[in-house]
């Protein structure tokens, strides 16, 4: 392994390390342990750097299920009024692997900041033309009324549309799916949305499941907004392996427990997921006239 990428992985955090030593076996871990519980915080810098190799070492050494390093090319695409969450969720899984060269791709020819929907600027890495002409993932985030002008937006569309080819997985998060229609890639596909926006799927032909993520071949969806999180670790362990997804989710601590159980229109209450929807009415009739 390279310097550079052994360096990458210390930089990402001495914490990493009892993480990582996981994946030694049981006997050998529980003796470590025992000696790191009282001693680890008093460990030199040489000392943690070592226990840091060592982990990084341990998950080099897994046979099966795990691959540290890679070269996927990954496009994300922005526009004006995308949803900052489904982007920067999977974004930050997807760069958690260690090789893996993520393109943030312009909507337009030059490289200006490009403003989400919340009001966030992100800063487009490629235009267009310059996305590499072979893609791992293609990657569209949804939005609302940026969505919805997205939709009339041609030019991007057919980057879609054209994109999709030679991808190897073409994929989205919320209503980022109705783009994904609109360039003609739902046909006769099992895919998802937001729940408000699910029942405007068969209008491109698609077949519509209530699910957090599904798979359809190539083609890899998720539900709305949140639902990018575990879309990207289900990615993550396609390409790396159920052992780098569970490290990586441990790193970033994702343990939903939310104060409210109040996530799906099953679970709201009533008043709530009624009031929410009738919010929402304009929006869907917008999208369905798009359509």
């Amino acid at each position: 392994m390279e310097r550079r990428q052994f360096t990458k992985l210390a930089l990402l955090g001495g914490s990493l390390a009892p993480f990582l030593s996981g994946c030694q076996p049981l006997a050998k871990r529980q003796a470590s342990n025992a000696g790191q519980t009282t001693a680890s915080a008093h460990l030199s810098k040489a000392e943690a750097e070592s226990v840091s190799r060592n982990a990084h070492e341990a998950l080099m050494g897994l046979k099966e299920d795990f691959k540290m390093t890679g070269e996927e090319h990954i496009a994300m695409l922005l526009y004006p009024g995308f949803a900052a969450l489904d982007l920067v969720g999977p974004q930050y899984l997807f760069a958690a692997m260690m090789g893996a060269k993520i393109h943030l791709i312009s909507p337009t020819d030059d490289l200006k900041p490009v403003t989400s929907g919340e009001g966030l600027k992100i800063v487009p890495t490629h235009t267009p033309s310059e996305c590499p002409e072979a893609l791992d993932i293609l990657f569209v985030p949804g939005g609302a009324n940026g969505t919805l002008e997205a939709m009339k937006n041609a030019k991007l569309i057919d980057f879609i549309a054209g994109k999709a080819d030679s991808s190897n997985y073409v994929s989205s998060v919320c209503t980022g799916s109705l783009l994904l229609g609109k360039a003609g890639l739902l046909k006769g596909k099992k895919a998802t949305s937001h729940w408000a926006m699910l029942e405007l799927l068969p209008e491109f032909g698609a077949i519509p499941v209530k699910q957090r993520v599904v798979w359809d071949g190539k083609l890899i969806t998720g539900g709305g907004v949140t639902a990018g999180i575990d879309f990207g670790l289900q990615i993550v362990a396609a390409l790396r392996g159920k052992t780098y997804a569970q490290t990586i989710q441990l790193q970033a601590e994702y343990d939903p427990a939310p104060p409210y159980d109040s996530g799906s229109p099953e679970k709201a209450d009533p008043f709530v997921r009624d009031n929410l929807k009738g919010i929402l009415a304009p929006l869907l009739e917008s999208f369905r006239l798009a359509i």
